[in-house]
């Protein structure tokens, strides 16, 4: 195993790295990530053994980053969001639920494997919190930057409440066969946040 991680700069090498990332997305999905070895995951990428560990110290480092890149991906459209470019304060919120819905639907499988071994694993739990903190800081920036609109002061408490109100129902509606329908679904988180959230004056119903 080498001293050293490598950041790879070339083509190949980029695409190596991200079959590995590939493979172990598919595996962790299927298998479960404490029943997949590295030995699988490079093998089903078609790479070496020698040359996962070029890259990842072990699975454990790989699926870190896997969690990384799939909350930075769920939060890029979310991040460059701005209010004034809708019509209402409702408006707006209705569109960034519809959004964390939508991004729950990307790699369901590998989601649902990660929530579950987060609730399992202190270890895994704590790969997952510090992708999640990215995740509570867009909630809090939305909060401070329009907070002459809200009715509440607490901003860090809300964010913390908004955050696990919302990954809750939404766990439940993608990771599960059920008959929500999730328009309404939305439409009801929205009216939920915006009755708790935002101030009389600022909250007009479309």
């Amino acid at each position: 195993m080498p001293e050293e991680i490598r950041i790879p700069k070339q083509k190949r090498s980029i695409e190596k790295k991200e079959a590995l990332k590939k493979a172990a997305v598919e595996l962790f999905s299927t298998k479960g990530f404490h029943n997949t070895s590295s030995n699988e995951i490079a093998k089903k990428a078609n790479v070496s053994i020698g040359t996962f560990y070029s890259y990842f110290v072990d699975k454990k480092s790989l699926y870190e980053e896997l969690i990384t890149d799939l909350y930075n991906e769920s939060l890029q459209e979310i991040t460059i969001m701005d209010v004034s470019g809708f019509t209402s304060p409702r408006e707006f919120v209705r569109k960034y639920v519809a959004l964390i819905l939508h991004n729950h639907e990307y790699m369901t499988a590998f989601q649902k494997e990660i929530s579950a071994l987060s609730l399992q694993y202190d270890d895994l739990h704590e790969l997952e919190a510090r992708a999640r903190a990215g995740a509570f800081r867009t909630f809090f920036s939305l909060l401070e930057t329009n907070e002459q609109m809200l009715r509440i002061s607490d901003l860090k408490t809300t964010s913390l409440i908004l955050q696990c109100a919302l990954e809750s129902v939404v766990h439940e509606v993608t990771f599960y066969e059920n008959d929500y329908d999730k328009e309404k679904v939305i439409d009801a988180l929205t009216d939920l946040i915006c009755r708790y959230c935002i101030a009389d004056e600022y909250d007009k119903k479309m």
